[in-house]
């Protein structure tokens, strides 16, 4: 293999223009995440991929939860399509065994006993219950109580009970803490599982940032993507494709993988850590900047809904579904093979600034430095990517197909307006992979 890779050399030179250093969001590191599960057969999907790229995040707890479809029950209630807290410590064992294998194509995987650690029983006998400080709860406050102001992705693939039970702690027991608490948690609702933000976080909280993925996005992934997706594009959720890339052959961890007689079950849960991979497209930033977890719109104050259904453009989620297929099938690879029979995703850096003031009618020369670790073939391909900017018309790049590209600003654009350009790099390895570099241009005064 050639470790040296493909090596192409880049400049920005920017006319009539100012460039704004990069945001500090760069050099904070892993994100800190917490999930809270309901155990349904879609959670546990959604955890087999997860566990996957848990090198790509600072877990800080996996912890059982109820939801209005599942919960445990007590003396008083028998609970209702509960599923035993077993399955998770069943998918760490496997992940333990396959631990070996992923160490050697990434740093930063966890041992399994470090994801151990940080399995805790929540609120789990009732739908919606927050009336008592559970374990898991108390790990959720625990976290959010740490000094470090960066911000804790609080992702609730079930209810929102035990989030809602945890900062309900933190503003009995530590009021003078809600502002602190409030500028770091980041809470990403699949759709309203149980009653606790309308009832208490959304009062209680209000300045707390909470993303809602809902109808239509929460068809990711994959519910009624038989309506969404090209007909070329639907094999990568077929029978054929699943049993060659991930099924068969793949070790402990996949073959846990509920799948549906071969084929993609559901993960309707995915979007909230998908939101926060590291793909290059920045998406953790800001809701509306859109990735693999979808785009958002500003609601309310606070509150981000799915724009899928309420704007134009393609849906937000599946447009990425050739990408995180072919990125999920990479890292199945990653559990079986040693790393010269794997492929990696290209490294990609920008030789500037990522977000850049331009006055209107400046001329952008933009450039692209990329490798490949497994000295694979890589191509460029710059574009805009339209709805996730405010500038309203038609965006154009120059030479889009080459590192080297150039952008006019237009000369109609107005001060704040923003367009977003993405270089994105991809090879010509098996699995074919892709990795992104976004730079976005806010149009100054004249």
């Amino acid at each position: 293999m050639n470790k040296c890779g493909a090596l192409v050399l880049a400049t920005i030179l920017v006319f009539l223009a100012v460039t704004v250093p990069a945001s500090a969001a760069d050099a904070t590191g892993r994100p800190r995440v917490i999930v809270t599960t309901d155990g349904e057969v879609d959670d546990r999907c959604s955890m087999n991929r997860f566990l996957l790229y848990a090198n790509d995040w600072d877990i800080r707890g996996l912890i059982h939860s109820s939801s209005k479809h599942h919960w445990k029950g007590n003396a008083q209630d028998p609970g209702h399509r509960w599923n035993d807290v077993s399955w998770l410590d069943k998918q760490l064992a496997a992940y333990e065994a396959v631990y070996p294998q992923l160490k050697q194509h990434a740093p930063g995987y966890p041992t399994a006993d470090e994801l151990r650690s940080q399995v805790f029983v929540g609120n789990i006998e009732l739908e919606g219950d927050m009336r008592e400080a559970t374990p898991g709860s108390n790990r959720i406050v625990e976290v959010l109580l740490e000094k470090d102001p960066s911000p804790v992705w609080l992702q609730a693939w079930g209810g929102a009970n035990t989030i809602a039970r945890a900062l309900k702690t933190i503003e009995e027991k530590y009021p003078n803490r809600v502002e602190e608490v409030s500028a770091k948690a980041k809470i990403f609702l699949i759709t309203h599982q149980d009653n606790t933000y309308d009832t208490y976080i959304r009062k209680q909280w209000p300045n707390v940032e909470v993303l809602l993925s809902n109808y239509p996005s929460f068809g990711a992934i994959a519910y009624g993507w038989g309506k969404l997706l090209p007909k070329d594009e639907k094999k990568y959720f077929g029978r054929v494709w699943m049993r060659e890339n991930l099924l068969k052959k793949h070790g402990p961890l996949l073959d846990l993988y509920e799948h549906k007689e071969l084929r993609f079950r559901s993960e309707g849960d995915s979007p909230a850590f998908l939101h926060v991979i590291n793909t290059g497209l920045r998406s953790d930033e800001h809701p509306t900047y859109g990735g693999w977890g979808g785009r958002f719109y500003q609601a309310k104050p606070h509150l981000w809904r799915s724009v899928d259904g309420k704007q134009p453009g393609p849906h937000s989620i599946s447009r990425w579904a050739i990408d995180f297929q072919n990125d999920w099938a990479a890292r199945a690879d990653w559990c079986v093979k040693d790393y010269e029979q794997a492929n990696h995703h290209p490294v990609v850096t920008l030789r500037n600034e990522q977000d850049i003031t331009a006055s209107p009618g400046a001329n952008i020369v933009l450039e692209a430095e990329a490798s490949d670790p497994d000295g694979n073939t890589l191509q460029y391909q710059w574009w805009p990517y339209q709805e996730a900017g405010t500038y309203p018309e038609s965006l154009t790049i120059e030479n889009a197909e080459a590192p080297r590209a150039t952008f006019r600003v237009p000369d109609d654009a107005q001060p704040g307006q923003t367009m977003h350009l993405v270089c994105t790099v991809s090879d010509n390895g098996t699995p074919p992979l892709k990795k992104h570099r976004r730079v976005i241009v806010t149009c100054g005064p004249e």
